[in-house]
C-alpha cells in the first residue's frame, strides 16, 4: 500500500489580508483614485473576472507608479493565469518599492519554483524566511532544498535543512536525500566511507556534534547507500563497547540515542555481521539477567541493545520506562515502549465497519499486520486550509472540473489510509474536512490513530474496514482518496466500482496507480529476489537488501536505490515483498475512466514536470490529454516513479 507519493508544492500567498502582507512602501501621497482603482481590482480579482481585474490594476499602477500592493496582486492574477514571466516582473517592482514585502518575496519563490528553478526561488524563501517565519515560506524553503542537488558547496544551508527536517516544514523523509548529499560531504563522515572492519568508538566524537546528521536519524529513515553502510559501522562499533569492560565514551549520548531511533523507525532493516549477531546475544543475555535479578542495566547498553531490536520486546520494559534515565535513553523508551504500549491500547478499542473479505484481501490485511506502512514521526507543515476547489486549482493548474462551490463542511473517505499520514493531511488540508479513514489493517490504523490523538485530530474517524465491502454503510462524501490501494486488490476495477456508489454527483476522486514503465526497476528487483528464494520476514527482506546493494547487475537494478522504500523494512516489504501488486499505463487508465464514466481532471505532476511537458508538447489542452502524458512518459520512463496521481470527478 502506498500513500501520496509527496505534500503538495507550497502554495502561493493569497491577496487577502495577512499580519505581514506589506511592511514597507503602501503609502505616500499618492493620488486617491489609486486606491479605488486597487480595491476595484481585488474585487473583479476575487469574483473571477481577470480582464476586469487586470485593466483596474494597472490604471492604479500608472496613477501611483510606487504602489507594491496594485503590483503583488497584478503578479498574483498573472500567477493565477499561468503567465509565470509576467508575474515574476511585478513582484520583482513590488519588491523594490517594498523590500520587507514578505508575500511578494514568497510568490517570487513559488513562480520560480514552477518555472523549474529552485536555487532561485530558494533565495526567495530564505529572504522571505529572514523577514517573517510563516508557514508558508517554511513549506517553500523544504521544497526548494528537496529538489536542489546539494554539494559541499551548499553546506551553508545546513542549518536551515536540519531544522526543517527536525521541525518537519516538509515530509521528513522526503528531505533525507538532501540532508544524506551534504552530511557525506563531511571530514569525519569521508574518513569513514569505503572503510572496512571495526571502527573506533573515539571517532564518532564529531558526528555527535553534527545537528544535520542527528536531526535526520531521529526523523525518517536514511535513504542513501553509502551513509547506511558508515552508520552500520557505528552502531557495530557502539555494541562492542556495550560488552567492553570499561567506562563509556563519555559525549556519545546523542548520537547513541538519535541511532536507536533511526533503527527503530527503518525497523532494524540494516545488516549485521556473524560477530555482531553473537555480540547482540550476549548483550541481551546480561540485559536480562541483570533485571531479572532487579537490576538496572547501564544506559548505553539498553540504547545499543536498542539499536538492533525493540526495547518494549524486554521482559521487564514497562518496569524499564518509569524509571529516570538520559534524556537521550528516555527519548528512545518513549519511541519503543510507550508509543507501542499505547497503539495496542487503542487496537483494542478499534471500530470495525464491515467484514474483511476475499482472500486476497486477507492475505494484504496480514502483511500489514506484520509490517504497518509507512512509518511516520511526525507530520508536515500544514499551509492554511482551502476550499476543495481552490485546493484542486492548486494542485491542478490545468483542470478541467464542475467547481463544487463553498461549503461548511466537506466530507471525506481515505479508502486505504495505512498508518494515518495521508488522512492526517488530508484533513489539514481542506476547510470544514470530515474524514473517516478505513484500512484493512488493524494494527496500522493504532499507529494512524495514535498519530492523530497526539495531533489533537479529531476531525478523523478511523475504522476498520474492506473498501470491497462499504456498500453495506450508508454514508455518502463529496471526496474520496485512494492512493496506492487500488492496485494490491485481486481485480482494481471492481474495488473503483465499489467506491463510485459512496460518492455523491459531481464528486471528485483522487487515484494513485503504480506506473508499469516506472516500476520496472522493481519488476527486475522482484525477479532477483525470487530467483534467489529471499522470503518475505525480517531476516529475507535484510538479505535481500544487503544482495541487492552488493549487485552489480543490469541498470534497473541498480536504479533500485533511488526508491526511497528501499531502506526501511515495512517499506521494503511494501515495495519488493507484496502479496499482490498490478502496474498500468496511461492508456489503460483512459479506457478505465471511459468504462467507468468519469471525467478527467488532470495529473498532479512536479512544477519542473509540467514546465517540461508544456515545453515537449505546447499546443493549449495538451496537459489534458492523456496519450501526450503517455508518449512524454515513454521518453522519461521516471517520471512517476512514486505513482500516477490524478483526479477525477463523478457527472452530476
Amino acid at each position: 500500500m502506498k500513500t501520496a507519493g509527496r505534500n503538495d508544492p507550497c502554495p502561493c500567498l493569497s491577496g487577502k489580508k495577512h499580519k505581514h502582507c506589506c511592511l514597507a512602501g503602501g503609502g505616500g501621497a499618492a493620488a486617491p483614485q489609486a486606491d479605488a482603482l486597487h480595491r476595484m481590482g481585488l474585487w473583479a480579482l476575487e469574483a473571477g473576472d481577470a480582464a476586469t481585474a487586470l485593466d483596474h490594476l494597472t490604471r492604479a499602477t500608472l496613477a501611483r507608479p510606487r504602489f507594491p500592493e496594485a503590483h503583488y496582486h497584478l503578479g498574483l492574477l498573472h500567477m493565477q493565469q499561468g503567465l509565470l514571466d509576467q508575474a515574476a516582473v511585478h513582484y520583482r517592482q513590488a519588491i523594490a518599492i517594498a523590500p520587507g514585502f514578505l508575500q511578494a518575496h514568497a510568490n517570487l519563490g513559488v513562480v520560480f519554483n514552477r518555472q523549474g528553478q529552485p536555487l532561485r526561488a530558494l533565495d526567495c524563501f530564505l529572504q522571505a524566511l529572514s523577514i517573517h517565519e510563516a508557514v508558508e515560506v517554511k513549506i517553500g524553503v523544504a521544497e526548494c532544498l528537496q529538489r536542489l542537488p546539494l554539494q559541499a558547496l551548499q553546506r551553508h544551508l545546513r542549518p536551515v535543512l536540519a531544522r526543517a527536517i527536525a521541525e518537519a516544514w516538509r515530509r521528513p523523509e522526503e528531505l533525507a536525500r538532501a540532508a544524506s548529499a551534504l552530511i557525506l560531504c563531511e571530514p569525519h563522515l569521508q574518513g569513514a566511507i569505503g572503510q572496512e572492519g571495526p571502527m573506533a568508538v573515539q571517532a564518532l566524537a564529531p558526528w555527535c556534534e553534527d545537528r544535520l546528521l542527528l536531526s535526520l536519524l531521529e526523523s525518517a529513515t536514511v535513504c542513501d547507500v553509502v551513509l547506511e553502510r558508515c552508520l552500520t559501522r557505528a552502531r557495530a562499533a557502539l555494541l562492542a563497547e556495550a560488552l567492553a569492560p570499561v567506562a563509556p565514551e563519555e559525549g556519545l549520548w546523542a548520537l547513541r540515542g538519535a541511532l536507536a531511533r533511526q533503527c527503530f523507525i527503518n525497523e532494524y532493516a540494516w545488516v549485521r555481521s556473524g560477530p555482531e549477531t553473537g555480540q547482540l546475544a550476549q548483550l541481551q543475555a546480561r540485559i536480562n539477567a541483570t533485571l531479572d535479578t532487579g537490576g538496572l542495566p547501564q544506559a548505553h547498553e539498553l540504547l545499543a541493545l536498542a539499536s538492533y531490536r525493540p526495547l518494549h520486546t524486554l521482559a521487564h520494559a514497562d518496569a524499564l520506562s518509569a524509571r529516570p534515565w538520559p534524556e537521550a535513553l528516555q527519548a528512545v523508551m518513549r519511541q519503543q515502549i510507550d508509543g507501542v504500549r499505547e497503539e495496542e491500547r487503542l487496537r483494542e478499542r478499534l471500530p470495525r465497519l464491515t467484514a474483511i473479505g476475499e482472500n486476497t484481501s486477507c492475505r494484504v490485511r496480514r502483511q500489514y499486520e506484520e509490517n504497518p506502512y509507512p512509518r511516520w514521526t511526525r507530520p508536515s507543515l500544514f499551509p492554511a486550509p482551502l476550499s476543495l476547489d481552490d485546493r484542486l486549482r492548486g494542485q491542478v493548474p490545468h483542470a478541467r472540473f464542475q467547481p463544487l462551490g463553498e461549503r461548511r463542511s466537506i466530507d471525506i473517505l481515505v479508502a486505504g489510509c495505512g498508518t494515518g499520514r495521508h488522512s492526517t493531511e488530508t484533513a489539514n488540508h481542506y476547510r470544514g474536512a470530515q474524514v473517516l479513514a478505513i484500512d484493512l489493517s488493524a494494527r496500522s490504523l493504532a499507529y494512524a490513530m495514535r498519530q492523530a490523538l497526539a495531533l489533537g485530530l479529531a476531525r478523523i474517524e478511523y475504522a476498520q474496514a474492506d473498501l470491497l465491502q462499504l456498500g453495506a454503510i450508508d454514508r455518502r462524501f463529496d471526496l474520496i482518496e485512494s492512493v496506492g490501494v487500488l492496485h494490491h486488490l485481486a481485480e482494481p476495477e471492481a474495488g473503483w466500482r465499489a467506491l463510485l456508489p459512496l460518492l455523491r454527483p459531481g464528486g471528485l476522486m483522487l487515484i494513485g496507480l503504480y506506473s508499469e514503465l516506472a516500476r520496472a526497476p522493481v519488476v527486475a528487483a522482484r525477479r532477483f529476489i525470487a530467483e534467489r528464494g529471499f522470503p518475505a520476514t525480517a531476516d529475507g527482506i535484510r538479505d535481500a537488501r544487503a544482495a541487492l546493494m552488493a549487485c552489480d547487475g543490469p541498470e534497473a537494478l541498480r536504479r533500485l536505490t533511488t526508491f526511497g522504500d528501499f531502506f526501511g523494512l515495512s517499506a521494503c516489504r511494501d515495495l519488493l515483498f507484496h502479496e499482490q501488486e498490478h502496474r498500468t499505463t496511461l492508456p489503460d487508465i483512459q479506457a478505465l475512466l471511459h468504462r467507468l464514466g468519469l471525467d478527467f481532471v488532470g495529473l498532479h505532476v512536479e512544477p519542473t514536470v509540467r514546465q517540461r511537458f508544456r515545453a515537449r508538447f505546447p499546443d493549449e489542452g495538451a496537459a489534458h490529454d492523456l496519450g501526450l502524458w503517455h508518449r512524454y512518459e515513454t521518453e522519461h520512463p521516471e517520471t512517476f516513479v512514486g505513482m500516477y496521481q490524478f483526479w477525477v470527478q463523478k457527472r452530476a
